[in-house]
C-alpha cells in the first residue's frame, strides 16, 4: 500500500477525533458510581419502628405503612447499620413521624411519614342507661373500632367498671368513656364502720367512723369510738374498713 503524505494527514485527523471523543466519554463516566441507600429500605426501618414500639395490647390486625418518598432523592448509602427514632408517643396515634438517621461517614437524616392502621376494642352500652346508675357488665359489650375512629377516653376493659356509675344517661350502643363514668362512693364521710385490725394471726372488731369519703380499696382517716384514736384504714366493702397493727 502507497502511503502518500495525504493519506498519513488523514491518519492523524482520524485519530485525534477518536482522542478527544475517547477523552470526552472518560469525562462524563465517574470515577467510581456513588452508592445510595435504597428508599425502599427507609422505609421499611420506618415502619419495623413503629411496629416494636407499639405497647398498647389492646390493638389488633395492626399494620403500619411508610409515607412515599421523593424518587429523586439520592441519599449515600450509610457505612453504618440506620438508626430510628420518634420524638411522640407512638401509641393509639394513627399517624406518625420517624425519623431514620444515618451516623456514619455521610451522616444524614429524614423524616418519614407513618400510618398506623388496626383495630381497637372499645366498651359500649347494650341498652339505655340513666345518671348515677351502677355498672355491671351484663349491661355492657365490646365492639372493635378502627384507630382513627376511636372516641376520646374510650375504655376497653368492660371489668374495671365495675362498681362504676354513669355521670350522665346514656342511649344503647354508645360508647362508654372516662368522662361518663365516675366510681361509687361505698364509704361516706361521718358513716359508722366497723374497724377489722389485725395482729400476728388475730382479729379485733371495733366500731369506728369515717372520716372521709372513700371507695374500694382507699385509704381513709378512721376514728376509733371507743379510744377515740385516729388510724388510717383500707376499705373493704360499704360498711368495713381495715388496718394491720
Amino acid at each position: 500500500m502507497k502511503v502518500t503524505l495525504l493519506t498519513f494527514k488523514n491518519f492523524l485527523t482520524n485519530s485525534f477525533r477518536l482522542l478527544i471523543s475517547l477523552g470526552l466519554l472518560c469525562a462524563l463516566i465517574p470515577a467510581h458510581a456513588v452508592e445510595t441507600e435504597l428508599l425502599g429500605s427507609i422505609r421499611l426501618h420506618a415502619q419495623k419502628h413503629v411496629l416494636a414500639h407499639l405497647e398498647d395490647s389492646n390493638l389488633k390486625n395492626v399494620t403500619a405503612t411508610a409515607g412515599s418518598l421523593d424518587p429523586r432523592l439520592q441519599l449515600k448509602k450509610c457505612s453504618i447499620p440506620l438508626e430510628t427514632f420518634t420524638t411522640t408517643s407512638i401509641n393509639n396515634s394513627p399517624r406518625t413521624t420517624v425519623g431514620v438517621k444515618c451516623n456514619g461517614l455521610n451522616p444524614w437524616t429524614l423524616y418519614v411519614p407513618v400510618t398506623v392502621s388496626a383495630m381497637v376494642e372499645v366498651v359500649f352500652s347494650k341498652r339505655a342507661l340513666t345518671r348515677g346508675s351502677l355498672l355491671v357488665e351484663e349491661d355492657l359489650e365490646l365492639r372493635q373500632l378502627p384507630l382513627n375512629k376511636l372516641p376520646m377516653n374510650y375504655l376497653s376493659d368492660s371489668s374495671q367498671l365495675v362498681n362504676f356509675e354513669l355521670t350522665r344517661s346514656i342511649n344503647a350502643g354508645v360508647a362508654v368513656t372516662l368522662n361518663t363514668v365516675r366510681a361509687r362512693e361505698i364509704i361516706r364521710q361521718g358513716q359508722e364502720v366497723i374497724i377489722i385490725a389485725q395482729a400476728s394471726g388475730l382479729q379485733v372488731r371495733m366500731a369506728g367512723k369515717a372520716l372521709k369519703k372513700g371507695n374500694f380499696g382507699d385509704l381513709i382517716p378512721v376514728q376509733n369510738l371507743n379510744s377515740g384514736r385516729t388510724i388510717e384504714a383500707t376499705v373493704m366493702s360499704d360498711s368495713t374498713v381495715s388496718v394491720n397493727l
